[in-house]
């Protein structure tokens, strides 16, 4: 199986139901494939290799777009990666560079073009010979992906400027595709919600989960929580997915019940009591699932609204068919759902504990953890303490390097009322040691996300 045939089998067997819902458009099944089919241009089939697979990275604003490209490119026998369409071009360089991407295929004003990438080693000389000797453009031969068995790239989700791109078969999401949408809600009737470009991994994988059901994807492509609750309201939205700094977002804006809604995802981040409470109030009949996840490794550890009020600062127990244990402070999963070259068992570095009831707390990336004078803060823990402040909506705790006086904890919250910065520190003097208390607190109106739905730890480090 593969996800162009899944496409080609529901646009057979449920030709009119709805595919995509955008803002201004809806296209059904039927409309999906016969777009995916008369996609690719034939001078660009000219150019992809006929005996091996290629990268081809995608770069488009539009979601619909993005997918289209994806599957076209699937169905062409090369390797598409939705790229973030935001990257700076030296950033698109290097990554194109950096992980030997074969060809890039871009829409600009409305208009594709394909772009040469990298190139086999040693063709580059052979073709400066040919031209050399003939009066002919020597053919372009783009970089062979090391795993020929993959059938996509996914970038790392991670804030550094040059992503890296890794392969999947169809088996390392398919296979546990039948578990997820089960544990999820998502089935044949299902209308799943979410926001942003599918670059980002997480909303890739819901669009698998919703493809291989065969059921609808509403997606806004703007941050506007409003616009958010008008689809949900209008097209009876039955799964929401979002990253929990949007959920919590997305709370300020809920003034009424929602019905239709059965459940809510959020994954990447800990939600924590507070919201999950408020999201239970305005969702009533939704059930809440909170996940620890990699785009490495797929989905880790979920655990329910119950779970998540009994331990707030946990990422749940392990899914089915995955080991997750700790070593010297620092996770081990060992998962068949795994990229390709990837060896297991592998750590990512996040560190954490499991509880007396075996649920696992999270502390936050290695890169979080901030020793001073031999004393290690969490920044996760500080972030935790300030999310349980009645009048905090949302925190987030940097470690920055503080002037002949090594790294101190700098804390960007969204409060919901007045709280001056005294008054939220004697809260936190009842939570934390003297040497877990932030030295900066800033206070925003809301935290800068990117294109991925992840905390842009850059804008908020240069407000210091």
């Amino acid at each position: 199986m593969d996800y162009v045939t899944l496409l080609q089998k529901y646009a057979k067997e449920k030709e009119n139901t709805p595919y995509l819902i955008l803002k201004d458009r809806q296209i059904t099944y039927r409309q999906a494939y016969k777009d995916v089919r008369g996609f690719v241009a034939s001078e660009w089939k000219q150019q992809f290799p006929k005996d091996y697979k290629t990268s081809v990275l995608i770069l488009s604003e539009d979601v619909y777009h993005q997918l289209l490209a994806f599957l076209a490119v699937m169905a062409a026998g090369q390797i598409p990666i939705i790229g973030h369409y935001d990257l700076p071009q030296d950033a698109e360089n290097k990554l194109v560079e950096k992980n030997r991407i074969g060809f890039v295929l871009e829409e600009k004003a409305g208009r594709w073009t394909l772009k040469l990438g990298v190139s086999e080693p040693g063709e580059a000389e052979q073709r400066v010979a040919e031209k050399q000797n003939t009066q002919e453009t020597a053919k372009f031969v783009p970089a062979k992906v090391l795993f020929q068995n993959a059938c996509m790239g996914v970038l790392s989700s991670g804030s550094t400027d040059v992503p890296k791109v890794m392969y999947r078969t169809y088996e390392s999401w398919g296979g546990f595709i039948p578990e997820q949408n089960r544990r999820f809600r998502i089935g044949g009737d299902a209308v799943v919600f979410t926001e942003g470009s599918f670059s980002f991994t997480g909303n890739l994988s819901i669009w698998a989960s919703v493809i291989y059901a065969g059921c609808t994807l509403a997606v806004s492509e703007i941050f506007s929580c409003r616009q958010w609750l008008e689809v949900i309201e209008q097209h009876h939205v039955t799964v929401l997915y979002l990253v929990p700094a949007k959920l919590k977002a997305l709370t300020r804006y809920l003034q009424k019940e929602y019905p239709s809604v059965k459940m809510i995802l959020a994954g990447s981040q800990l939600l924590g009591a507070k919201t999950s409470e408020k999201l239970k109030k305005f969702f009533p009949a939704s059930e809440i699932i909170l996940y620890y996840g990699a785009s490495e490794l797929d989905y880790i550890t979920w655990l329910s609204y119950e779970e998540v009020l009994r331990f707030p600062d946990s990422v749940g127990k392990p899914v089915p068919g995955v080991k997750v244990w700790v070593e010297d402070g620092l996770i081990y999963i060992d998962t068949p759902y795994h990229v390709e070259g990837l060896r297991q068992p592998c750590t990512l570095h996040d560190t954490g504990y499991f509880n007396e009831e075996g649920y696992l707390i999270f502390n936050g990336r290695e890169g979080d953890i901030i020793n001073k004078g031999g004393f290690k803060i969490s920044c996760t823990k500080i972030e935790n303490a300030l999310c349980s402040v009645p009048d905090v909506v949302q925190a987030v705790v940097l470690p920055y390097d503080d002037a002949g006086r090594g790294q101190e904890a700098a804390a960007f919250v969204i409060c919901d009322g007045e709280i001056s910065r005294q008054e939220l520190r004697q809260h936190l003097k009842q939570l934390l040691m003297q040497q877990e208390m932030p030295k900066r607190i800033i206070f925003l109106k809301e935290i800068p996300l990117n294109s991925r739905g992840k905390t842009d730890k850059k804008r908020l480090l240069a407000l210091l």
